[in-house]
């Protein structure tokens, strides 16, 4: 439950979650899309075990920001080397704050990580990692039109997607976001 995936063009990688009630996990599932009947192998752990994260990455990365495991509320981003999957995740450069229930999507260049939750708001914040520079604190970009956690991101080279939510529990939304990457500033 409350996993998070993101992938290349020939593996997909679902990244920790909950396994049994309450009992957080580090595990990341490797599916070859080849062979996509085979059972998922387990490959690397995240450095921590935590859940509702986003994740996104590129060819040769896997990124997961953010999460929780109760009570701690992490701004932790684990990076999965997919040339060496079996590894522990790297920690590195952490988002701008604590959150989790984001959401994630980016390009070869960006990963974006939007809205979440912290305790006790719920947030319109979206930020950017450089994969070039990973290091860093992750940057605020333009925020989302309205505050909102347990969304979904898709996207591709040009322009990020965040679609619907909850405003706050039980207010949903049906509103799409689209962040233009080449003026990634603005609402």
């Amino acid at each position: 439950v409350e996993y998070s995936a993101t992938g290349t063009s020939s593996y997909g990688y679902f990244c920790a979650g909950e396994g049994a009630p309450g009992a957080i996990i580090t595990t990341i599932d490797r599916i070859d899309y080849s062979s996509d009947t085979s059972t998922a192998v387990a490959k690397g752990p995240l450095s921590i075990a935590k859940e509702k994260f986003g994740s996104t990455g590129n060819a040769s990365y896997g990124y997961m920001g953010g999460g929780k495991n109760y009570p701690n509320v992490y701004s932790t981003i684990d990076r999965i080397d997919y040339s060496s999957d079996t590894s522990t995740a790297l920690a590195k450069g952490p988002l701008s704050g604590t959150n989790y229930l984001n959401a994630a999507t980016g390009n070869a260049s960006y990963g974006y990580w939007a809205g979440g939750y912290t305790s006790p708001a719920t947030l319109s914040l979206i930020d950017r990692v450089d994969y070039s520079s990973d290091t860093p604190t992750a940057v605020e970009k333009g925020p989302l039109s309205s505050t909102r956690n347990t969304q979904a991101a898709v996207g591709n080279s040009s322009y990020a997607y965040f679609v619907s939510g909850i405003i706050n529990w039980p207010t949903l939304t049906t509103i799409i976001d689209r962040v233009d990457y080449s003026n990634d500033t603005a609402t």
